[in-house]
């Protein structure tokens, strides 16, 4: 009797071999996965970027067309009782350079944002205002006293310095390139435009929403310090190692969080007068 030939059973891992090609597979994550996160912060870098260069454009745009910035907000006061556009900001004004000429046209100027007949509008979440790097649980939120929530801003205007440079740097008459009631001409930029900082990175802030008049801020603090006192009205952003500013000539530039709180003062200003350095930030 002949015997059927035994089949060859295919050799089995050992305990020792698949303990050693998960720990494999572990190493080559753990090394794969902070390329990844560099590359998707890259990626929002970029577009956070893109965004400041988008709204540069359209504030430039807007001197085209009437000579002057848009005023970083029109808010009731004593010299301006009854504001043309009540408690809207530069970000509203900008809104047709854009490309949201439909949105700006829903708007009721003659109304403070706070009123009904602008709730709709200003419920209207637009990503050019927004920092994909920044965490949060809502697109939207309300100052204290709004009815309404209203969508979120990322980006502030600069209304200048205060206290960097000590208790005597004060910011009263306010001397940055975005402050209120008064649109100021490129001229009227004297320390030069390249060396100004007009809007910047400012999330969550009370007042960042774009259809706020009161969406601007005074630095106080060095970059990223975020202070509690100032409800995070600061140059503050969620990138590594500093902030993106759009300087009045259009461009944009990625700020170093090391940046010394003398030049960055001297950047938070429209005639200071100061000679900076560029290599300073």
């Amino acid at each position: 009797m002949i015997s059927a030939p035994r089949s060859r059973g295919r050799p089995a891992f050992t305990l020792i071999e698949l303990l050693v090609v998960i720990a494999i597979i572990g190493v080559l994550v753990a090394l794969l996965l902070p390329a990844v996160q560099s590359a998707r912060e890259a990626a929002r870098r970029a577009q956070c970027s893109n965004n400041l260069k988008q709204i540069g454009l359209a504030l430039h745009g807007y001197h085209d067309s009437y000579r002057t910035f848009p005023a970083g907000g029109w808010i009731p006061s004593a010299a301006f009782p009854k504001n043309a556009r009540m408690n809207m900001g530069w970000a509203a004004a900008i809104l047709p350079g854009l490309e949201q000429r439909a949105l700006y046209d829903a708007l009721n100027f003659g109304h403070p944002y706070q009123d009904a007949a602008n709730s709709t509008a200003g419920h209207t979440v637009l990503s050019v205002y927004l920092c994909p790097s920044e965490p949060r649980t809502s697109l939207w939120h309300r100052a204290t006293g709004d009815p309404f929530d209203y969508a979120d801003a990322d980006y502030g205007g600069m209304y200048g310095p205060r206290g960097l440079r000590g208790p005597g740097d004060v910011n009263s008459p306010p001397r940055g390139a975005m402050i209120f009631n008064q649109c100021l001409s490129l001229a009227e930029i004297r320390d030069g435009t390249s060396q100004t900082i007009q809007v910047g990175e400012a999330p969550e802030a009370i007042n960042a929403m774009w259809i706020s008049g009161r969406n601007i801020f005074d630095q106080y603090k060095p970059i990223n310090a975020r202070p509690a006192v100032e409800f995070g009205e600061e140059l503050t952003s969620q990138h590594p190692g500093g902030v993106h500013v759009l300087f009045a000539d259009g461009s944009v530039r990625f700020l170093k969080q090391s940046t010394d709180v003398n030049p960055l003062a001297a950047l938070c200003t429209r005639a200071g007068n100061e000679v900076i350095d560029s290599a300073s930030y």
